[in-house]
Parts: structure tokens; sequence; C-alpha cells
């Protein structure tokens, strides 16, 4: 094993034993102070080993020069860095059915942000294929479950902000019942893209059809925080936010 990593293999089929063998290589580049630090930043049902993610993505870079199938099937589950490696190897996957079949086997293992957030920007192949995977998009909101539904929106928010994708946006957001807090921080970081996309489309969205004070607050303080909108807008977003503020509790 070459001191970045990477591990070399007579074959490109993977074995539970080079499995073994690549993993505790890799364990020996985890940093205590980083493990420590992840730890307080993302809640994981997975202990941490503490290996920084560029590493991590630069070992999905060479497996998937290797067999992406037999990693996938001889992949473990204890470390949340293990996870994070089958989910960057199944951004390498280039066939879309395949990948979108491999993604929505992958998503039951999602119980955070960080996990969620990154596999899906790695996710590219979707960019080039959108309407094709709005369909997955639907299937991960039309589930029950905290990370499945922020996946999908973590999705739109990461391939589908554009103009000719708003009003799909828009609509699908609506049709959301879910108050858990790592589902409205992402619709309110997806809006927050929308509105800077397209500021008039986005504030009517916002002022006619979000009926979620709570989703509305965090979304006006996430455009708040850009400093990619004016003085001005954010002005007039606070006066929405105090406007519903006041027809809500009046």
């Amino acid at each position: 094993m070459k001191k970045e990593g990477s591990l070399k293999k007579k074959s490109a089929a993977w074995t539970k034993q080079d499995y073994h063998a690549f993993w505790n290589q890799l364990k020996k580049a985890k940093e205590e102070d980083f493990r420590l630090f992840s730890e307080r930043i993302i809640k994981t049902k997975y202990p941490m080993l503490g290996i920084r993610t560029p590493l991590l993505k630069k070992q999905a870079s060479c497996i998937a020069k290797q067999d992406i199938d037999t990693y996938l099937e001889v992949s473990e589950k204890t470390y949340f860095e293990e996870i994070l490696v089958q989910g960057f190897v199944i951004g390498k996957i280039r066939e879309k059915e395949k990948l979108k079949q491999a993604f929505l086997k992958f998503v039951p293992q999602i119980d955070n942000w960080a996990v969620c957030d990154m596999v899906i920007a790695s996710l590219k192949r979707v960019a080039k294929e959108k309407p094709y995977f709005l369909a997955m998009v639907d299937a991960l909101l039309s589930k029950k479950k905290t990370f499945y539904i922020r996946s999908g929106l973590v999705l739109l928010l990461n391939y589908y902000v554009e103009d000719a994708f708003l009003e799909e946006i828009f609509r699908r957001i609506l049709k959301i019942t879910s108050k858990e807090y790592y589902v409205e921080m992402a619709e309110a970081w997806l809006l927050c893209e929308c509105f800077i996309e397209n500021e008039e489309k986005t504030y009517t969205f916002l002022k006619e059809s979000v009926s979620s004070f709570s989703l509305l607050s965090k979304t006006i303080q996430k455009i708040c925080d850009s400093y990619r909108v004016t003085k001005e807008t954010k002005e007039k977003l606070k006066q929405l936010k105090n406007q519903k503020k006041e027809e809500l509790y009046s």
C-alpha cells in the first residue's frame, strides 16, 4: 500500500480479504483530533475513525478504476467512513439506471447530514440526466423518514436549481409535511438558492404559498446570510417575515 492509502490487488474484483486489508491500511491515516471534531458536529450511529474526507474520496476514485460491483458487495457498515466511501464509490457509477438503483439501496444507511450532503454532491451523473432522475427524487420525497426526504431535497439543491425547474421544486416542497429539523433546513437551503436563481419567482412563492412560518423564517435567515443578496432585498424579506408573523399571531 502506498503512502496515500491505495491498494494494489492482483485482480480488479474485490474479496473480503482485499476489503479488510484495504481498511486495515486506511485506518493508519486516522487522526484522533479530527475524530473528536467530527463527532461534535455529526450525529451518527456509526463510530468514527477520524479519516479526512479528501483521502476517502481519493480511495473511492481508485476503487472505481478496479471493480465497483464487487467492492459494494463486500463492503461492511461498521464505521462512518466505510459508509461514506460506499457513497462516493456509488457516485462513480456511469450507467444511470445502475446508479439510481445503487443509490436507492444505499439511502437506508444515511443517518446524518454529512453523508447525505457529501455523497449526493458526488452524484455528478444526475446533472446530465435531470429529467430521468426526477423519479428518484420523488421516490425519496414520498417517504416519511427524515434522511430520505433530505436526500431528495439535496438532490434538487445540487442539480435542479435553474429557472426551468423552479416550478417543479416549488410543487415538491408544498407536498412535504415533515417538520423535522434536517428536512426544514434542507428546504430553506434549497429555497435560498432558488431565490438567488430567480428572486421574483421565489419571493412570490414565499409570500403566497409557504404556509409554515418555521420554514419561511429559516429560509429568510438563509437568504439574509448570503452575500449574493442586496441589503435592500434582505430588508424586504424581513418585512415579509414580520408581516407573516403578525398574521399568524395577531
